[in-house]
């Protein structure tokens, strides 16, 4: 299946990445388990450059040129949704699913089968949803693909802390002294790291950073170790169990309908 990434970092990526091939391995039939050991067997994603599988959603104009002097034309909507006017990020949301409009329709042979935009809330955690799901309802009339939407809240850091176990005292006593000092668990309640001042006691990088730091395995693990269903349960608030229930149905529908490449 080829699927294109609209996210806003490598980071984000590579959660989101991560999160497609861990649904796969666990709900996926057996021969996407069987595969999952060489991904691109059963799945590959949408390189916008040599070192980069996802379209930054910040430079979606610098993708339409590119896409033009390849003689490829992105659509082009303007107005309204259904008559009312757009909130925060719905006509990015729309511009997005344009361009892989047209990155299907130019790629008969490898056509896509779903799209994944995932964008962090920060302050506008009722906005940006509402206007990205605008874009997303307007696109599902014509779109030839799934099309999956997720809204970390208030940032990625809350889906990755939704994830994170000690895996030694260290760092169960910096997850204890951190309670201690917001009044709350960070892991259960991640919702309410809304700070946005570097290093501010609220601020929700700061609070993951003093639990693992910079260390990007270490980050991969608390999405590739717990259970889909800690996950679920942890991310009820901050938007990750909806996108995991939506990713699982439309993933469970590609393999369904799917075969194995090669």
């Amino acid at each position: 299946m080829k699927l294109v990434a609209f996210c806003e970092a490598p980071a984000d990526f590579r959660l989101v990445s991560g999160l497609v091939d861990r649904v796969l391995r666990e709900s996926g039939p057996s021969w996407v388990t069987d595969n999952l050991d060489t991904p691109e067997v059963v799945r590959t994603w949408h390189a916008d450059a040599p070192d980069r599988r996802y379209i930054d959603v910040h430079r979606l104009n610098d993708c339409t040129d590119r896409l033009r002097e390849r003689g490829i034309r992105v659509r082009r909507v303007r107005g309204h949704f259904d008559g009312h006017p757009g909130d925060a990020a719905g006509p990015m949301a729309r511009k997005a699913f344009l361009i892989a409009e047209a990155l299907h329709r130019h790629a008969p042979g490898e056509p896509i089968d779903a799209v994944v935009l995932v964008f962090d809330c920060d302050e506008q955690h009722a906005e940006r949803p509402r206007g990205v799901r605008a874009a997303r309802d307007e696109a599902r009339r014509w779109a030839p693909f799934h099309i999956l939407c997720g809204f970390p809240d208030p940032e990625r850091e809350a889906w990755v802390l939704a994830g994170f176990e000690p895996c030694d005292e260290r760092e169960q006593q910096r997850l204890d002294d951190l309670h201690r000092e917001l009044g709350f668990s960070p892991v259960l309640h991640a919702v309410r790291l809304r700070d946005k001042g570097h290093g501010a006691p609220r601020n929700i990088k700061r609070v993951l950073g003093v639990l693992i730091s910079d260390d990007h395995h270490r980050k991969a693990r608390c999405w590739t170790e717990p259970p889909l269903a800690t996950l679920r349960e942890r991310g009820d608030a901050t938007g990750l169990a909806v996108f995991l229930e939506e990713l699982e149905a439309a993933l469970r529908a590609l393999c369904a309908a799917g075969t194995p490449r090669g």
